[in-house]
């Protein structure tokens, strides 16, 4: 190796090799003079070949090394090899046999070491008016940007990556047998694929195909860097695929795949979290340099996986970290698809138009999730998609044989493929971007008739609803089709879409608008609705769906505050409000033990409930939630204006109370209005629609005496059952920011806490710790419960209710409305 620490040279001579030529004095009678200065050389061979002085072709790893089996331990000293075309190699080899190369020669090497804009941190697929343009037109590429510039390949690797190769091995080796992997990759196209429509079945096995072709000693002596890019990171995405469709199997001691865990006591889940982790190891070790469309998918089934196992925090985070990884890659442009050369046959230039309909489709995913989970958490977005406008994919069957098949879209006669659907879903989100532009403008938005146009639009989107995608009298023509199997599914999701862009046009100003308020009640009801039967069409290894827990969490704390902080008004809609109410809570029980979410939000529920019953007063429920022997607290059991009617024959009309547990989530609706007797203070949906039909009702926009809230104004004292139920005297309204129940659990630990201790962890799935019920169960000895609420106390030795105060707990701020409700005294 050369000696670098001798003194007198100068960088030009390192750079020229220049010998400093002798001093003229010298011929006299000088007693000693200096050595010569010896000529020093930048080394340039990698260390091997330096050391036995043997010619090196600065390749990585370098032929020398290559032909004595020591391609892996090929290193340079002075950093990246001199990247030479072949031409200037052969140009070079020809005119000098000499080990050392000639100064002009050197010089010119020096001036081609390679730019990598990528260390600089610009972006390849920016555009073409940056230092990186700039930069193109310098090369020659061109500047017009319309092709990214290769990104650090295998030969510009200098050893940073050094030890990757034992350690990608070692994660790879945590990869099941195939027979296993085939199987479970199946499962996640059955039960996962069809939602979104992310990949292309037949593509994928054709690579899974070509990961196991890959010889062994590749991954051996060369390590990552000696696969090509496109299956270099297929691994990350295999197990993150692997990891979600363990999720779905039911039986933990299931034949095919329990030989997979390797722990007593261990569950797919466990297993599942170890395959993810190991995906995500994967991609932290190859980096950022060389992403390709498996790398973007392995994040996006990532995200996938943490908001299927309730880790919404840091799902938000993963879409974020997915987009900006397409992004590099340019996934967000149209002209960096592929396409067709003039010199392509017919095969290469179909595969290149399916590989532009692949990209499209994963960057319209990827927008979709970042505007819909920036809105359910009330968390910003990381793309504007009518900035970075993209052409839209193209609605077309994806064949098996895409070498063989044109893009020819589908025709309104065709069966709908589950890409029509993620085009449709595509299309009911896309209003939540102007929505969440107005929220900015707070309750008082300067212009309010665009609340009006986009509810409007809504309301025109969803009459244009596709036949075959309704809920309400759909088109069932396809439903026979094998390959039409998930139309079922789908329908009760989709316009869960539209609901929820309703309540979140409305949700800013539903403290301070009559109007808003009766149009976010009735999209919440929508959406519980569509939840409901959503939850009946699937198995109960499903139950950890995402959409499950946010669409009913949300809809019932929209539902329930209204009615909360404004109880006369929409009593038209109360009976339905509070049966739904029910059934979410009895939706939430049977998910407990599946779905984590679900479990911390009961206690949230337990909260809502006593402060629902206390604004309103004891008239409020339904004769399904009240128990037999109940009494009123303020009345005698005569005189009590909210008593039940007599039932004909019978001495007491509490006999004949149908409990909730009678009513339950699969009843049939004309079951339900047949068995559901209202009380007498609450009046029916149909003598609401008589008296609207009558011209007696008055709109939502006016209201009467104290239902009517003013912007800004707090609510007279009569408005609430009690006289200990009130708003503090110098309360604002406008003051109160919008309401993102899901964020608030995500982000702000939002959960009920119990005076007595209690917590909502002691129970396992209807059976609570402290003996009590959810409204409309059924206690043990047969009769129904109405203020034991998930622990409440049940009842007294009188019979009267025994409740539990509630409070709601976490870290949300003093101007939310859990700080406002926790002011009200719950008992």
């Amino acid at each position: 190796m050369a000696d670098h620490s001798q003194s007198g040279g100068t960088a030009v001579d390192a750079l020229v090799g220049e010998v400093t030529p002798p001093n003229d004095a010298d011929n006299g009678a000088a007693p000693s003079k200096p050595p010569p200065r010896k000529r020093r050389r930048v080394v340039i061979s990698c260390l091997d070949c330096h050391k036995r002085k043997q010619k090196c072709d600065r390749q990585l790893p370098c032929a020398n090394c290559v032909s004595r089996g020591k391609a892996n331990t090929c290193r340079y000293e002075t950093g990246t090899p001199l990247v030479r075309d072949q031409h200037r190699k052969g140009s070079a080899h020809s005119s000098s046999n000499s080990h050392e190369p000639s100064p002009p020669e050197h010089h010119a090497a020096h001036d081609a070491l390679p730019i990598k804009p990528v260390d600089f941190g610009y972006s390849n697929t920016g555009a073409g008016a940056s230092t990186l343009g700039f930069i193109k037109k310098i090369e020659g590429v061109g500047g017009s940007g319309e092709q990214p510039m290769p990104t650090v390949g295998s030969d510009a690797q200098d050893g940073e990556h050094f030890g990757s190769r034992e350690r990608y091995k070692s994660l790879v080796r945590h990869l099941p047998a195939r027979t296993f992997v085939e199987k479970l990759v199946a499962i996640y196209m059955k039960e996962f694929n069809w939602m979104y429509y992310g990949f292309c079945e037949a593509e994928f096995m054709e690579q899974l195909d070509q990961w196991y072709q890959l010889p062994f000693h590749l991954l051996s002596n060369a390590g990552p860097q000696g696969i090509e890019p496109t299956l270099r990171s297929f691994p990350a995405l295999v197990f993150q695929i692997l990891a979600s469709a363990l999720l779905t199997i039911p039986d933990e001691d299931d034949e095919n795949f329990v030989s997979l865990k390797y722990a007593g006591n261990m569950t797919f889940e466990d297993l599942a979290s170890e395959y993810s982790e190991t995906g995500v190891a994967i991609l932290s070790l190859l980096g950022k340099r060389q992403m390709t469309v498996s790398t973007v998918l392995a994040g996006w089934v990532r995200a996938a996986f943490l908001k299927f196992t309730g880790q919404v925090t840091e799902a938000w985070h993963q879409v974020g970290t997915s987009i900006r990884d397409a992004q590099e890659i340019g996934l967000h442009r149209d002209q960096f698809d592929p396409q067709p050369s003039a010199n392509s046959n017919t095969e290469a230039a179909l595969e290149a138009m399916w590989s532009a309909q692949t990209r499209r489709r994963i960057w319209y995913i990827l927008v979709s999730w970042d505007l819909h989970t920036g809105a359910v958490l009330g968390r910003p977005t990381s793309v504007d998609f009518r900035v970075l406008r993209r052409t839209e994919p193209v609605d077309a069957p994806i064949p098996k044989d895409r070498r063989k098949t044109p893009v020819f879209p589908r025709s309104e006669q065709d069966p709908p493929t589950p890409l029509t659907r993620s085009l449709w879903a595509f299309e009911a989100m896309r209003p939540l971007r102007d929505i969440l532009d107005l929220e900015k403008e707070g309750p008082f938005p300067k212009d309010f008739s665009r609340v009006e146009k986009l509810h409007q639009e809504l309301l025109d989107l969803q009459e244009r609803t596709p036949p075959y995608f309704r809920l309400e009298n759909p088109d069932t023509q396809f439903d026979h089709l094998p390959e039409c199997w998930w139309l079922p599914l789908v329908r009760p999701a989709l316009p869960q879409l539209i609901s929820f862009n309703l309540m979140a046009l409305h949700r800013p100003y539903i403290f301070t608008r009559a109007s808003s308020r009766h149009e976010a009640l009735k999209a919440s009801l929508d959406m519980l609705e569509a939840q409901r039967s959503q939850f009946r069409a699937l198995d109960p290894q499903q139950y950890k769906t995402f959409s499950l827990f946010f669409g009913t969490f949300d809809a019932i704390v929209m539902m329930a505050s209204i009615y909360i902080l404004f109880p006369k008004e929409h009593p038209d809609l109360l009976a339905d409000a509070l049966q739904h109410f029910s059934w979410g809570v009895e939706r939430f029980e049977a998910m407990a033990d599946r779905n984590r979410l679900a479990a911390a939000a009961l206690g949230v529920l337990n909260a809502i409930y006593i402060r629902l019953k206390k604004a309103m007063g004891c008239g409020f429920l339904v004769s399904r939630f009240w128990p037999p022997n109940f009494k009123c607290p303020n009345q005698g059991p005569d005189q009590c204006p909210h008593r039940y009617p007599q039932a004909p024959g019978n001495g007491t009309g509490a006999a004949n109370t149908t409990t909730g547990s009678e009513t339950s989530p699969d009843a049939e609706p004309s079951e339900r209005s047949s068995s559901n007797q209202q009380h007498p203070s609450i009046p029916s949906a149909s003598a609401s629609a008589s008296a609207s039909a009558s011209g007696s009702s008055v709109p939502a926009d006016q209201g009467t005496g104290p239902n009517t809230l003013s912007s800004g104004l707090t609510p007279g004292a009569d408005m609430f059952a009690t006289p200990d139920w009130s708003f503090p005297t110098d309360f604002d309204f406008s003051s109160l920011p919008p309401m993102y129940p899901m964020g608030d659990v995500a982000y702000n630990d939002l959960t009920g806490i119990r005076d007595d201790g209690y917590t909502t962890t002691a129970m396992t799935g209807g059976a609570l710790a402290a003996g009590g019920q959810w409204p409309g169960t059924t206690a043990a000895d047969g009769m129904s419960t109405m203020g034991a609420v998930a622990g409440m106390g049940g009842l007294d030795g009188q019979g009267n209710p025994e409740e539990v105060p509630w409070a709601f707990g976490g870290e949300f701020g003093n101007d939310t409305i859990w700080n406002l409700l926790n002011q009200f005294p719950p008992h």
